[in-house]
């Protein structure tokens, strides 16, 4: 499925105006959208109550303790409909819940009326209200009965209200309670338990003699459960009333996610969410935004762009990965988590202030239940996993071949000019020389015996991947509790090494008494890294007549087979040593006090400390080490940050008017300490090879040595409100505080958001098709504060040595007290519908997110006192785009199947700069410079404009733009590559009975990928670092040959050629590198099976799942890309030697009982 946009006529996608044009077309789309349903409607036959099937009949009904009569005034309120019954039948019956939603008046009466063994029919507009005769087979007398008691969850874990629970061939049965509990007496011992609910499957569970049970009921439709309920930031709202823009993912189910981490799972998920996997490397998170690019930051470290991650109230700035020195998101285990929301507009992240500009990922962990009997939980799944490559290095022929091919064709080009004659003396015994040089190379080749494809020597096996988890969770009605413990094992599927992951949680919340609640939510994570390294490039470069064996010198030193070239088994084994452990330890403790049924007050302190320690040793033989005789580096870094905020919530009614007020105050404290050493001049035995043996401690570590901190200090407020359930309206207001700024340190962060649920509306009401309509829209201003150092702010100065007295030396660069934090306003407009009794959901969002005040640094004269350079507030872009989400899902059956998919368009601009256009540098040597231009994207690459491959001579042909005959840098174009025009994902999920198959995909469109690989490889000359000719991947046999050959690739050759008669014509940066890097990626498949219930209880077992999953099955991308892994390369667009993402087959069991 793939999505676009555009406006007609204005050769952009998105017109930039200002608010009142978007405020103009926000009437316009709502009032299009209006007038759309309404005629619908007017099309619609109508029909009166009296001839319409209670089948057919659609009500609204949220009840909560309400009585049955009660529920019937509500209903004969939304109809033509009359009920008739005797009032001792029915006046006893007293706290129903029913939660929001439009649903079928049959399925109404069913759902209130069988659990309390009463029936309905239909007598025209009137319904009679009727004892049900119980059904009772002849074999029941014999069998005894039981009260029973369990509890209803969804697939996320958190409780079913309102559910019913049928005693399956009667009419007994109960309605889960708020916290999915329910009990039924005198059950047979051998009955099933039907359980349905809206926007849940039906399900049976036997009893199986069993007093309690603990009941599982998977989603139906991911837009039908307009009642769950949806964390924001400090508290939770029900999705019908959010008039913000959050998506949301529940529980991670191991099965779907066989993934170390949780953010990749979300991968295709969220729409505005682009996550992308750039590393192979075990325990590596993704880099991962919301809604376009919104710093030029992200061209230097690529930190300023992540959004904030909120833990269980924990406020973590995350780094490139998802990590920063006090939290990674490797740390949590996946199956910890009961639910994420992602935050992407204004008014759902303005909470968060001057830190929710890139959006707001909130995670919310797992807890226990109150009133639960014990839940244990097992997961367990083994695999193996393997990188494929889409190429292999030459072989000795083919080596040998195109090291002579190159040479021979520059002495065709000599002979050439020489037989044209006309060339000075000098000039023609210099290419003479030159051509008796390439001649003695062919012949000094001297290719060895071997001929060893070094990528697959390096890269042989299946690594080995496991992961066993367990839990139980419960609660009494005074205390509720979850412990978890997990181990994680990845083997590099590149190279050497394993990585470990040990996860410990324990949630405990205390009812301390009627008014006052207590709990503790702490988390202890271990990661080691042992040994991780690999030598893919080294592999690819070896020439592959490299002896099988490592050359050593005769006292135990590695040599070299060819000139300076590694051997690739000494590159692969660089270190003797290369350990990495993390300790993490997180918690949060809270008390709550309930004043009244309406107002409390929440306090809690929730803190991060990481503890990691890193160890780097390269022996004296090795070819790293050799030069210092050895080399040992440690370094440490510890870490603490914490939170402490307090939030007073109090609710209230007013007539039709429900609203909320929050008011909070939050401190926020972060420290960081790290500390590195270096020894050196190791002696030659390996038993010695300790740091108290080095003969040299250096001071190269030295500045190294730092302790940061950082306060922030806010005070927040917020209000939702809503008229009879339809009509919106939130706010909020935030002012932070931050120590890392001086003359700006406070601001103001408002926002507010309003909706409109038009299906609620007499108009729509009963409507067949239309099951919810919604219109909303918001206006926020957010702040990012990441990208601003912690000394930014002042002139820093650090210790050195001047002739062996310690002194003080200047930083580079200059303080500035005057910065302030980038500030985004955003608009918001957005649009959910579902039709055909939910069946089919549309959300579609349209935003505009205009910041200013970019960061970025300023050169300044030497002469100004030692400083370089500045940090300054200057510039400003915008980011436009739509987020779509679609759902389709099917009747319910033994056959149900569900298909959503997900999209982002965005369209970034720079709109403002210091200068028209700005260099940021290069990405590697030799390749092209990258840029930033006023009206251009992020992400500009300055090329040469290709033409193709000249036929007759086989080299790259330029445009000359500017006419004048001569190919230079006035010559190139600037080029946008790394951002996709779109991006999102798909997922299908198909079952039949206890069958399912799960399959997810991700894609990216309209982005380009610069292949610097290629642009390197296609080079034939001596490598200046090593003296050898470096091997290349086989695709480079695909090159012009001969004169009239039509070869998109340019010819084998050396020294000066093409028009400019340079030695890197050909490997010039050039368009003739630029790929497409779109790509749709089949990132999961997962079969499962669930052992039958009747089969499993006799065990005292609830669930018994066996699955069987594949990862990374295969990615669709352009043939003329060569590169293993077009995702890879999204965050720069850059092209260069990685390992591909490894393909995972695996297998395992989920239990719980």
């Amino acid at each position: 499925m793939i999505f676009s946009a555009h406006v007609a006529g204005s050769g952009r996608a998105f017109p930039s105006h200002g608010l009142t044009l978007f405020v103009y077309r926000c009437m316009r789309i709502s009032f299009l959208a209006f007038f759309l349903v309404v005629l619908s409607v007017q099309l619609l036959p109508a029909a009166s109550a009296s001839a319409q099937r209670l089948r057919d009949q659609v009500v609204q009904l949220p009840l909560k303790d309400e009585s049955l009569l009660g529920a019937f005034k509500k209903i004969e309120s939304q109809t033509g409909f009359r009920f008739m019954y005797r009032k001792s039948d029915v006046r006893h019956i007293l706290h129903l819940n029913m939660p929001a939603g439009q649903q079928y008046l049959a399925d109404v009466l069913e759902h209130l009326l069988a659990p309390n063994a009463l029936t309905f029919r239909q007598v025209d507009n009137r319904i009679l209200i009727e004892p049900a005769a119980t059904i009772k087979p002849a074999a029941a007398a014999a069998d005894s009965t039981t009260s029973v008691t369990g509890r209803v969850t969804g697939d996320d874990g958190n409780p079913v209200i309102g559910a019913t629970v049928i005693v399956k061939g009667t009419r007994k049965g109960a309605i889960t309670n708020e916290d999915g509990q329910f009990t039924i007496r005198e059950v047979r011992e051998k009955a099933v338990l039907v359980v349905t609910s809206l926007g849940y499957r039906q399900m049976e569970f036997p009893v199986n003699d069993r007093a309690y049970l603990s009941l599982q009921l998977p989603l139906q439709s991911g837009g039908a459960r307009l009642n769950e309920v949806v964390v924001v930031g400090y508290g939770t709202q029900q999705k019908r009333e959010i008039s913000g823009s959050i998506g949301k993912v529940g529980a991670l189910k191991p099965e779907e996610n066989i993934v170390s981490n949780s953010i990749s799972a979300l991968q295709g998920r969220v729409a505005g969410l682009q996550i992308t996997n750039t590393s192979a490397e075990p325990g590596r998170m993704p880099h991962f935004s919301i809604r376009g690019v919104q710093t030029t930051q992200s061209n230097y470290t690529g930190s300023g762009n992540n959004p904030l991650i909120v833990v269980d109230g924990l406020v973590i700035d995350a780094g490139p990965e998802g990590e920063n020195a006090n939290f990674s998101m490797f740390n949590l285990n996946p199956q910890d988590i009961a639910s994420i929301e992602v935050l992407k507009d204004a008014a759902s992240a303005a909470i968060y202030g001057a830190r929710g500009a890139q959006g707001v990922i909130m995670i919310t962990t797992k807890k226990g239940t109150f009133g639960a009997k014990p839940v244990v939980t097992i997961n367990s799944y083994a695999g193996t996993t393997r990188s494929h490559f889409d190429y292999r290095p030459l072989n000795t022929a083919e080596y040998g071949a195109l090291f002579t091919e190159a040479r021979r064709n520059r002495m065709g080009d000599i002979d050439r000019l020489i037989s044209a004659g006309g060339l000075p003396p000098a000039e023609e015994a210099q290419l003479n020389d030159e051509k008796e040089l390439l001649a003695l190379q062919i012949d000094q080749l001297d290719l060895g015996a071997s001929d060893i494809n070094w990528l697959k020597r390096v890269v042989p096996r299946n690594a080995a991947t496991h992961n066993i988890q367990a839990s139980v969770s419960g609660g009494s009605n005074q205390t509720s509790y979850y412990l978890s413990f997990g181990k994680f094992s990845e083997e590099s599927a590149v190279g050497l090494g394993r990585l470990d992951r040990y996860t410990g949680k324990l949630a405990l919340t205390q009812k301390v008494n009627r008014w006052l609640k207590a709990g503790a939510d702490i988390s202890v994570s271990k990661v080691k890294r042992d040994g991780i390294f690999e030598a893919m490039g080294a592999a690819i470069k070896a020439r592959p007549d490299t002896p099988d064996s490592l050359k050593k010198t005769g006292a135990g030193a590695w040599d070299y087979s060819y000139g300076y070239q590694e051997h690739p088994l000494g590159a692969l084994h660089t270190y003797h040593k290369n350990l990495r452990e993390t300790w993490n330890y997180t918690g949060n403790f809270f008390a709550e006090a309930t004043f009244s049924k309406n107002f409390s007050l929440r306090s809690m302190i929730a803190g991060s400390r990481s503890e990691d320690e890193q160890e780097y040793f390269m022996s004296p033989f090795s070819y790293q080490g050799q030069a210092t005789s050895g080399n040992y580096t440690s370094e440490g870094n510890k870490g603490l940050r914490y939170t402490l905020n307090n939030v007073l919530s109090y609710r209230f009614n007013y007539a039709k008017l429900h609203a909320d007020v929050l008011l909070g105050q939050e401190f926020t404290g972060n420290q960081y300490r790290t500390a590195a050493y270096n020894y050196q001049g190791f002696p030659l035995i390996e038993a010695l090879w300790q740091p108290g043996n080095a003969a040299v401690a250096t001071n190269f570590y030295a500045s190294g040595n730092r302790f940061y901190e950082e306060y922030s200090e806010s005070y927040f407020l917020r209000s939702n409100m809503n008229w009879e359930g339809k009509y919106l309206l939130s706010f909020s207001l935030r002012r932070d505080g931050t120590s890392k700024l001086s003359n700006n340190r406070y601001a103001w962060f408002p926002a507010v958001s309003g909706g409109w649920i038009i299906s609620d509306e007499a108009f729509l009401k009963g409507n067949p098709l239309l099951s919810y309509l919604k219109v909303r829209t918001s206006y926020g201003i957010t702040g990012n504060i990441r990208p601003i150092g912690l000394y930014d702010t002042r002139d820093l100065a650090n210790s050195v040595l001047y002739l062996n007295e310690p002194a003080l030396r200047l930083h580079t660069m200059l303080g500035n007290p005057d910065l302030k934090w980038e500030r985004t306003r955003q608009h918001d407009i957005g649009l959910e519908t579902r039709f055909f009794n939910n069946r089919l959901s549309i959300t579609a969002e349209y935003y505009v997110k205009k910041t200013d005040g970019l960061l970025t640094s300023r050169q300044i004269p030497f002469s100004s006192g030692g400083f370089v350079s500045q940090r300054v507030n200057v510039g400003a872009m915008t980011n436009r785009g739509v987020d779509l989400a679609v759902s389709l899902a099917s009747r319910p059956g033994n056959f149900h199947w569900e298909v959503s998919a997900v999209a982002n368009i965005n369209r970034n601009k720079v709109t403002e700069l210091r200068d028209s256009i700005m260099g940021y540098g290069i990405y590697f040597a030799g390749g092209p410079q990258g840029y930033v231009q006023i009206g251009q994207p992020l992400g500009l690459l300055q090329l040469y404009n290709s033409l193709g491959v000249d036929p007759q001579t086989g080299d790259l042909v330029y445009e000359d733009r500017d006419k004048n005959g001569i190919i230079n840098q006035k010559d190139m174009v600037y080029v946008p590559v790394a951002q996709p025009k779109a991006s999102g994902g798909f997922t299908i999920d198909l079952g039949w009975k206890n069958f399912s198959l799960n399959t997810q995909l991700a894609f990216t469109l309209g982005n380009k990928i610069y292949n610097f690989s290629e642009q390197v490889y296609r080079n034939y000359d001596y490598d200046i670092y090593t003296g050898v000719v470096n091997n290349k991947p086989t695709w480079v046999l695909d090159r012009w040959q001969k004169p009239g050959d039509r070869s998109y690739y340019p010819r084998a050759v050396v020294g000066p050629h093409g028009a400019g008669q340079t030695t890197d014509w050909n490997v010039q940066p050039s368009t003739h590198y630029l790929f497409s890097g779109s790509y749709l990626r089949c990132r999961n498949i997962t079969f499962a099976y669930n052992l039958p219930s009747a089969l499993i209880g006799k065990a005292g077992m609830q669930q018994v799942r066996l699955y069987a999953a594949a990862q990374n099955v295969f990615t669709v991308k352009d043939k003329r890309l060569l590169a293993n892994d077009p995702e890879q390369m999204i965050e720069t667009g850059m092209q260069q030697d990685v390992a591909p993402l490894p393909r995972t087959f695996s297998a395992g069991i989920d239990l719980r009982f």
